[in-house]
């Protein structure tokens, strides 16, 4: 959140340079290695922590890890943790731009 501090701010272009730091940070961050504990078990999982469906016998179950922060998540179908990569865009919601400059954004 920002709170301009001075008639004489640009608080659109100070906005749109906060923004593009922080998805430069996404996108720069290395992969960290998987951490886990002996608890973040996958023999009894019965659902995929990507698609939400149940295992099979044939499906084979690999272990999910957040690549940003190196947390073990859940079980997952080797094909949905495959296919699962970071997101190409990066959702920003405005919420009363009415009396405002909201076209700068748009």
């Amino acid at each position: 959140m920002f709170t301009k501090q001075s008639e004489d701010e640009n608080v659109a272009e100070i906005f749109c340079k906060r923004l593009w730091n922080d998805i430069e940070k996404v996108w720069s961050s290395e992969i960290k290695p998987m951490v886990m504990t002996e608890d973040d078990k996958i023999d009894n999982a019965v659902e995929c922590c990507i698609c939400q469906k149940d295992f099979t016998e044939k499906d084979k179950k690999v272990r999910d890890h957040c690549h940003f922060t190196g947390k073990y998540r859940d079980a997952a179908h080797q094909k949905c943790n495959a296919l699962f990569r970071k997101p190409k865009f990066v959702p920003v919601f405005f919420h009363n731009l009415s009396g405002y400059d909201a076209y700068l954004f748009v």
